[in-house]
This record gives C-alpha cells, structure tokens and sequence, in this order.
C-alpha cells in the first residue's frame, strides 16, 4: 500500500512509479509540483547523488518490481511512515497498531520520539536526510546522504557569510514568484535578520506578524524592528475568549491529530495567531510564511561551556547534556533511553576527542530536536492551507556554520558580530530582547509565582487550560512546564484513539 495525501498546503504528485512533494533547486532552477515529480523521474538512475546537490524541502517515493525507496530532505519537511510489509504513508493512523511504550515516555519526557521510530512499535518514520530501501522479502535498508558535520581549519568571514545569506534570499524570491512573504517577527536575532535581508533585496511585498500576551517585552522590540525596517506589523493578541473557543470545540481533536502526527507533541503555540490572522483576510494561501528556525542553533546557542574546556569529553556527559537540554519536562529518570541513544549516536567509547562530542551533542539536536519538533510548527501553516519556506534549512546556511569554531559559536559571539557589522543601527534601535532571570524564590514569592505565570505568560498560555487545572497540575506534579502539559494531553489522545 502507497497512500500519500495529509497535507492541506502541499500536494502530492505522481509521474509514472514517482511520488514527490515540495520543491528543490537543482543548479540554480526551481522545480516544483509536477515538474519536481518529472525531473526525479528522469534522474532516478543516480538519485542518491541527486538528492546530495539539490536545496529545497521535499519528500520523494519510488515505485520499483522488487523495492521501495523513500527519500527526505535534510530536515524531512514531510514525514513518511513505513513497515517491512511495504506499507508507505504519511498518515500514521492508517498503520497503527500496539503502542510503543518506551516512545510513549520519551513524547512525555523529550517531547519527540527520536531516531525512527513512532509511537507504534512495528511503524517506522523516515528521518531526515535519509534514503530508505524496503524490498519485497521485508528487509530494510538505510543510507544517510547528509549529516550535521563540523569542518575544521576552514576559513569564514562576515563578506562570505553576508554572501551566503544573499544567495538564500534569491533562492527566497525566486519561490516566492510574487506571493507575499510573511515573516513571524519576534525580539531575537533570526526572523530580524531575515527580514533585513528580504527587505534590503527590494522585494515589494513583505508583511510581518507578532503573537501572544502584549506586555511581554519581545513584542516591544519585533514592533520597533518592523518600524525600523518599514514593514507592515500585525499584532495578535491572545485573548481569553478567542482561545478558548478554538482549544475546546470539537475541531481541536482534528488538529491535535494533524499537528502531532505519532512522532512529536503538536506544536501549537502559534495556532491561535494563524487562525486570527486567516480569519481576518491579513494572510491567505497567496502568501508564504518565512519563519527564522535554526538559525539561533546552528549560531551556536545550545553549546555548553564543557565543549571549550578540555580536549577530552566522557560519552556520559554528553548523554547528561542532551537530557538537560532535550529529555527535561519531568524530573523522571532518564535512564531507560541510554541504551537506545546511546545507539542512535555511535556512543560506544567512554571517552572522545572534545569536538566529536560536541558534534555528536550538536548532531543530536539537529537530527531530533530541530527536525521534529521545531520544524513540526510548520504543520500549523500547511494545516490552514498556507505554504511556508524555510530560509535557514538551506544547505549552504548549515555547511556555513558548520565551518564556524566552537570558541567563536559559543553564546553565539560570531553571529552577534557579524549582526552589528551588517546593520548595527537597527540593533542600536531595537536591541535584541532577553529573557530575564529570577533569583531563588522563598515560599511565598514561589505561590505568586504561581499565579503571575498563567496570567502573565508571554503567550497567554491561561487559554489551553483554565486556572483551577493549571493549579492543580501544579500542586500535584510539581511541574510548571506548559509542555509536559501538552504532551500529557497528546499522549491521552493517543491512547484513546488508539482503541477505537
């Protein structure tokens, strides 16, 4: 069975024994929709060199006698599901089956299930970069076309990284052909940079967009970067009665099920934002929206100190810091995923040479965390129908940094000079916005607290729950991490579903 069709933004496309969605760019030409479908077909005999040349987001099924082969690009913008019996979709539901309880926890724990497999022990999901063969006998073969590597002893400057960014803003135009660029503007550096760029290119329609609780600080400084670069800007504030109503009718069971998809917790901090601003005309499936991700990761902000320290680091503490990082929404044991990342890495030597593991530590994040679940707010866009581009996931941007040193990307020091070499007259105007952070908390400060954070959240979180919940959850689990309470549901809903 080959059943391809959940996505609200994209279609899919068939010429003779291919299937693809997406778009790429193949020696600087843009092929998309059938034209992406035809040119994998005349290109099938050396796929898996063609898919190491071409930049874009996309998924790729071929139709072969003996075998399948299931392609993603370098981030799996499309998620495919599989089985040994050749059963390829990208509706999990259509393959469900016993639950997988270690996947269970880790949705709980890590928010994402990592490596390939789903929430149903005898499913598979194709990871990103990733060339997957599933004969007619049920064996399954593997191949990686791309990985999150670093190069070392490479030279890098602002003038080739300025350069770089200019050719991702072509590539940004040409897909646009016209449509209007929406960008969700925040008080950091990355959705900041790109609008920078895509204004100072002269492209004529650019909008942009801020969300959530209109007190919070960020909002100020996305506002004056607009201003600055005389953007149209759009406010959405989260109110109470508009989000209550979206989050509680019967429509959220379908959402949750689109945004999830059996691999991640749905993403659904913008979901409110997108909805207001389609219901009120400002953004329509004529636009595309330019979200920032990645750019903060790959600029260096999830390093640790430990990485710059010494020139040998133990596997354990690698482990140790991809659970503070990651595996960090309960205070539960870890563990019981050691065995299974510790596979999933290559994680078999106590101790490594301090840049491997801080490429094994990176590799993690960009592999699972980037991946699957901050590129999953992406299935809020395509689930309204609106189509979205992902100007940080261009190869080039990632081999870039790539080549950065570990000293020059920590608290990512090269990014914010290389940010005030290119405009430092609009980040003397509107300073990046930082988040402040609280001292220890007696008792009673802890009970305020409570009560400050579902009234004041930058999102207006209040929505998703009401307080007597929140204050429950609280009380009883300790746990004042929205997420945990988000998967938590998600997982509920699986198990629900699951027995119907």
């Amino acid at each position: 069975m080959i059943k391809l069709y959940k996505n609200n933004a994209y279609k899919w496309f068939k010429f003779n024994n291919i299937y693809t969605i997406g778009y790429a760019f193949h020696n600087n030409y843009l092929y998309k929709d059938k034209e992406f479908a035809t040119f994998i077909y005349k290109s099938k005999e050396n796929i898996e060199e063609i898919v190491k040349e071409i930049i874009g987001y996309f998924a790729i099924v071929i139709q072969e006698e003996d075998y399948i082969i299931l392609i993603s690009d370098i981030i799996r913008s499309f998620p495919i599901f599989y089985n040994a019996k050749s059963d390829v979709t990208d509706d999990i539901n259509l393959l469900k089956g016993e639950l997988n309880e270690l996947s269970i926890n880790e949705l709980l724990q890590a928010r994402w299930v990592s490596g390939d497999e789903t929430i149903y022990k005898d499913v598979k999901q194709i990871e990103n970069a990733s060339i997957v063969y599933i004969y007619n006998n049920k064996t399954i073969k593997k191949k990686k076309y791309f990985k999150y590597k670093y190069m070392y002893n490479k030279t890098y400057s602002f003038e080739e990284l300025d350069n770089i960014f200019l050719k991702m803003t072509d590539r940004i135009i040409k897909y646009l052909d016209g449509k209007t660029a929406v960008i969700p503007l925040s008080g950091g550096g990355d959705s900041r940079l790109l609008a920078y760029y895509l204004k100072k290119s002269g492209y004529p329609s650019i909008i942009t967009y801020t969300y959530g609780n209109e007190k919070y600080g960020e909002v100020e400084v996305s506002k004056k970067v607009a201003e600055y670069l005389n953007l149209p800007w759009f406010f959405i504030k989260y109110k109470k009665k508009q989000c209550n109503k979206l989050y509680n009718n019967k429509k959220f069971a379908d959402i949750v099920n689109y945004l999830g998809r059996g691999y991640s917790i749905p993403h659904i901090q913008e979901l409110a934002a997108i909805d207001q601003l389609t219901k009120e005309n400002i953004i329509d499936k004529n636009c595309v929206i330019l979200p920032g991700f990645t750019l903060d990761f790959l600029a260096g902000s999830h390093l640790y100190l430990d990485f710059l320290k010494n020139n040998i680091i133990e596997s354990d503490l690698i482990l140790e810091k991809i659970y503070s990082n990651n595996y960090n929404l309960t205070n539960n044991d870890n563990n019981i995923f050691n065995n299974k990342l510790k596979e999933l890495l290559g994680l078999d030597k106590k101790n490594l040479d301090v840049k491997e593991g801080a490429n094994i530590y990176e590799q993690y994040d960009f592999e699972e965390r980037q991946a699957k679940f901050i590129n999953n707010a992406v299935r809020v866009y395509d689930y309204y129908g609106i189509k979205w581009y992902l100007p940080f996931w261009d190869k080039s941007v990632i081999e870039f940094w790539n080549s950065v040193s570990l000293e020059d990307r920590y608290n990512k020091r090269f990014f914010m000079e290389f940010c005030n070499y290119k405009y430092k007259e609009l980040m003397n105007y509107a300073p990046l916005w930082k988040k402040q952070e609280r001292g220890k908390l007696n008792f009673l400060q802890k009970i305020n607290l409570i009560w400050y954070n579902y009234y004041h959240n930058p999102l207006n979180y209040y929505y998703y729950f009401k307080f007597k919940k929140y204050l429950k959850y609280v009380i009883l689990e300790k746990n004042f991490n929205y997420d945990y309470y988000a998967a938590k549901d998600y997982v509920k809903y699986i198990k629900k579903s699951n027995k119907k």
